[in-house]
């Protein structure tokens, strides 16, 4: 099909589509997700693979500066002691339960290693959409936000320690060095990429008046060219446009907050297409091979996230809504755990597991992905913070 008819034709059925979930009180993002998956399995259309590749790393690129915009000084100050409590409690639940829950099933250890270590990622994308499409405001939306982004963080560490961990238990050749470097290149190179252009955007916008015209365009080419540039050199693309937003609305709170408005003028359109493109992307077929092993994955992952949130909620003396809802609205998935999960079917390619690992990715972010946002619109209307 015609590129430019694809496009027409997911945006009008995902606004069609969309009209009639609102009237049933659900997520518009559902409707985008369907509108892919009757394009891409019921007309049997595809997009081309370089359309996939623009649209996904623009959405993240916008999605994750957004997030960055949230981290002013004032914000991390007020929630930071609480932020991190509840941090480092759901990833590590959301780990061992995850582990704990594939290890009953399978008795295999390297692979319940692996999956645990993917399984604490959170797709800021969905989430972002869904508390967007609801105008939520309020302390769970804020703390949500801040978690989808700072998880990441974690995951990436926990994965790098699982995955040499993994390899060394099926006899591979696995650097301890590995696990300690792998993250921290990541990690902070990504940190300093997204904070030097930060601090030159910031810089350029203090020497030149800019319209609000002007801050849109260099506020969109800067995160695009931070997530270029970030996946050129091989540094985590998400934190990189986090960090990017962090420094600018930190040394240039006019240009970030203008930014952040103007941005949001655009993200329909942008959510509608990448959610399609990922409902064009679902393949159904595969959930009848490894059934049993997707739903001790997603039934471990849900327990860990739900039970560590509310855990670190009670630790931190959070409010009550953030104990009771909180986990519901991380349980998103796709993003980092889908490249992580490439990554490690490279690095155990030789073993069978590799193939194992990439098709229980993609079938359990299906899962979520149809889940994850009834769920999230749940949780923020029952926190009073949905808007619409």
């Amino acid at each position: 099909m015609n590129i430019y008819v694809l496009v027409a034709l997911v945006l009008i059925l995902g606004f069609i589509l969309g009209r009639i979930l609102r009237k049933l009180r659900l997520t518009e993002i559902l409707a985008y997700i369907l509108s892919g998956i009757i394009i891409g399995r019921v007309l049997n259309f595809s997009a081309p693979e370089q359309f996939n590749v623009i649209i996904t790393g623009t959405t993240l690129a916008l999605v994750a500066y957004i997030i960055g915009l949230s981290f002013s000084f004032a914000f991390l100050k007020r929630m930071g002691k609480q932020l991190v409590i509840i941090l480092i409690v759901q990833v590590f639940m959301t780990f061992i339960l995850t582990f704990g829950f594939v290890y009953l099933l399978t008795r295999d250890l390297p692979l319940s290693i692996v999956l645990g270590s993917l399984a604490p990622a959170t797709a800021p994308a969905g989430t972002i959409a869904v508390l967007r499409d609801l105008r939520a405001k309020g302390t769970l939306t804020d703390i949500t936000i801040a978690l989808v982004g700072l998880d990441d963080v974690l995951a990436i560490i926990v994965y790098s320690v699982g995955i040499t961990w993994a390899k060394m238990l099926l006899g591979g050749e696995a650097s301890i060095s590995f696990s300690f470097t792998y993250p921290l290149w990541e990690i902070f190179g990504g940190l300093g990429l997204g904070g030097a252009i930060g601090v030159a955007l910031s810089y350029f916008a203090k020497k030149i008046h800019l319209s609000s015209d002007h801050i849109f365009v260099v506020s969109i080419a800067a995160a695009i060219l931070c997530w270029g540039l970030a996946e050129g050199i091989g540094v985590s693309a998400i934190l990189a446009c986090m960090a990017l937003g962090t420094a600018v609305i930190n040394l240039n709170v006019q240009i970030g907050s203008r930014s952040n408005e103007l941005i949001d003028n655009i993200m329909t359109p942008i959510f509608v297409l990448f959610f399609a493109a990922i409902g064009m992307a679902m393949d159904f077929s595969v959930f009848h091979l490894m059934w049993p092993l997707v739903i001790m994955y997603c039934v471990g992952r849900s327990i860990g996230k739900i039970g560590g949130c509310s855990l670190g909620g009670v630790l931190s003396k959070s409010e009550p809504k953030i104990k009771k809802y909180l986990g519901l609205a991380m349980l998103d998935q796709a993003g980092v755990a889908v490249g992580l999960a490439f990554l490690a079917a490279q690095a155990l390619s030789e073993y069978e597991l590799g193939g194992t690992i990439i098709a229980l990715m993609a079938t359990t972010t299906v899962v979520h992905g149809l889940l994850a946002p009834p769920l999230i619109q749940y949780a923020v209307k029952k926190a009073g913070e949905a808007r619409t």
